[in-house]
């Protein structure tokens, strides 16, 4: 999910809806993500909503030449009621 800076304070609301919507599916435990490792402001983001890093992929996107950054993977697992 990308989001203009305009609605940027719409991110958390559509990872709230994400985390209500999973909790009442049954089929679904574990939601999953990647991040750039330099968008710094999701990455709080998501460990403020209780996302934890579970890894990286080292220098997996490139940006220009020679310059590479890490994809970083984050998780949550779904609390049913």
């Amino acid at each position: 999910m990308m989001v203009l800076n305009k609605y940027r304070g719409l991110s958390k609301l559509l990872i709230e809806n994400l985390l209500k919507w999973a909790k009442y599916n049954p089929y679904i435990e574990k939601i999953s993500l990647g991040v750039f490792s330099t968008n710094e402001r999701a990455i709080a983001l998501y460990k403020k909503m209780g996302f934890v890093e579970e890894g990286r992929k080292i220098n997996e996107i490139k940006l220009h030449d020679n310059e590479y950054i890490d994809d970083v993977l984050m998780y949550k697992m779904v609390v049913k009621d």
